[in-house]
């Protein structure tokens, strides 16, 4: 019986083992009963780390964490979310704006961005100057949430400010691309989960001892370096994948009849070339 996919050679399965063996062992060598405890944890620990280094530190740490769990939701259970890095990108948004100011403030850029779309679509912009456009207008709602803030006393509003403004573009952006492939129900549920996969890494580095874990192992990094990979050659089994809309079928299935329309006149072509070399 064939382990995985079969895209690994004995030589990659090798180093696929010591990205995964590597870090446990260090991990180890890092425990208090054994006499390399202080020499490891000194040499290879980032826990004693001044108050803003150890903010970005987190910051960093999360998003090969929030990497990980994108391709197990997307590739063990089959979630379709909007794109591999919306979620991590909104994950570090709501670290710094809090999780329920975020998903509000989300909401709101995304009906925004649905709202402009058709008149730029509708002049004819070409794609660089409608993202733009796109990117200005998040802008000017950013500095409009910030001068509310001021106005009507509230801090907590305040902070959208430091929301990464193209974390906010390429999530209305995703959105408003699926809305018109695939419709309004692919679209909730693509960013639904997208936005639910954002809030789970954000949940779970709130956990004060869940971020010291991985300031005391930092090497944790190479493991889901590791993990990712085998996520993707031995754990690729779409568990959930019939919870996805009937978008995705259909989605396919269009493919399928374009490719197909491709083929038919690929092939009158050729059998017309063909009748006039005979001719």
């Amino acid at each position: 019986m064939k382990l995985g996919k079969g895209n690994l050679s004995g030589g990659q399965k090798l180093i696929l083992a010591m990205l995964i063996v590597g870090p446990l062992v260090l991990m180890v060598c890092k425990w208090s009963a054994l006499p390399t405890s202080e020499f490891f944890m000194r040499g290879f620990s980032l826990a004693n780390l001044s108050g803003d280094r150890e903010s970005r530190v987190e910051y960093i740490l999360s998003v090969p964490f929030g990497a990980t769990l994108v391709v197990f939701f997307r590739l063990s259970l089959g979630i379709r979310l909007l794109g591999p890095f919306r979620s991590i990108l909104l994950a570090v948004a709501f670290l710094i704006t809090g999780i329920l100011p975020g998903l509000a403030f989300l909401a709101v850029v995304i009906g925004i961005v649905l709202a402009i779309r058709p008149f730029v679509k509708a002049i004819r912009l070409p794609y660089f100057a409608r993202v733009s456009v796109v990117l200005s207008v998040v802008a000017l709602v950013m500095l409009i949430a910030l001068l509310s803030s001021r106005w009507l006393g509230f801090e907590s509003l305040s902070r959208v400010a430091y929301f990464p403004i193209i974390a906010l573009c390429l999530m209305g952006e995703g959105f408003a691309r699926i809305l018109s492939r695939e419709g309004l129900g692919s679209a909730l549920w693509r960013g639904t989960m997208t936005a639910f996969v954002a809030v789970l890494i954000t949940f779970m580095f709130q956990i004060d001892g869940f971020r010291k874990v991985f300031l005391y192992f930092p090497e944790l990094l190479i493991f889901e370096i590791g993990f990712i990979i085998v996520i993707a050659e031995f754990l690729d089994f779409r568990l959930l994948r019939r919870l996805n809309l009937p978008a995705e079928e259909k989605s396919s299935s269009r493919h399928a009849r374009k490719a197909k329309s491709l083929v038919a006149r690929a092939h009158l072509r050729e059998d017309s070339s063909k009748k006039g070399s005979t001719i």
